[in-house]
């Protein structure tokens, strides 16, 4: 058994109307080397230009390569947008359907993946205002409840968004990180809470980063509530 993972971090986007944020390429920086320092294996990082969509897809179909007994592990942070996708380096403003990464596209990639075992997290949201890692687009938004069913997942798929699929998520600049990722890092270094026999179980590990997500939005008077869709059959421990 093998841990692959795919990390991805956008601040800089190539179209003048896209927002730049300032902390997703240090969100994927981190988690890449949190989890190639804890479980080794092979990891690729792409952030700013190097997450061009031709170069992400590229690197989700390599994943495709995996053998069933591995473990794979991918994280995008950047925005995500108000009809669905996840929005590159190089996604255009004006033509965003064939410049960006559909979330059902991603559900189809995710679900091809051999790997007994995968974990997406994404530090993004597909609604909210000024400030939230979204894309306010100039199309109408569809249903955000379609934007939920794009999310689900089965056996040995879990996926774990920032926020709630009609709430905004957000970045902690103070401390450098979405608040996810803040809190994920945080969760991976093991506190003593969380482990059980010297390992970090998977939903342990969530169930923390979620009460400490809310309650640090809550502190800025905002609501973010992370959710997970999918599961792990038996469950997953990961080792420190």
């Amino acid at each position: 058994m093998a841990f692959r993972g795919l990390f991805v971090g956008i601040d800089r986007y190539q179209s003048p109307e896209i927002r730049d944020l300032s902390c997703a390429a240090r969100d994927a920086a981190a988690l890449e080397a949190m989890f190639a320092d804890t479980l080794g294996g092979q990891t690729v990082l792409l952030t700013d230009e190097e997450a061009s969509l031709a170069r992400i897809e590229a690197e989700l179909e390599r994943l495709f390569n995996c053998e069933a007994g591995d473990t794979v592990i991918m994280a995008f942070s950047g925005h995500g947008s108000e009809t669905h996708e996840l929005i590159v380096h190089d996604t255009g403003y004006n033509d965003i359907p064939a410049t960006s990464l559909p979330l059902d596209r991603l559900q189809e990639w995710f679900s091809r993946i051999p790997a007994r075992r995968v974990i997406l997290f994404l530090d993004c949201c597909f609604s909210g205002g000024l400030g939230a890692k979204v894309l306010q687009v100039p199309a109408v938004p569809r249903s955000l409840a379609s934007t939920e069913v794009r999310l689900q997942n089965g056996d040995g798929r879990l996926i774990f968004t920032a926020s709630g699929v009609s709430e905004e998520a957000w970045e902690f600049s103070s401390h450098g990180h979405g608040l996810l990722t803040y809190y994920l890092l945080e969760a991976l270094r093991g506190p003593a809470d969380i482990l059980e026999a010297g390992r970090l179980s998977v939903y342990r590990m969530l169930e923390y980063v979620t009460a400490r997500v809310k309650a640090a939005a809550q502190q800025i008077g905002k609501s973010q509530n992370p959710a997970m869709r999918g599961q792990i059959d038996g469950g997953f421990c990961s080792p420190l």
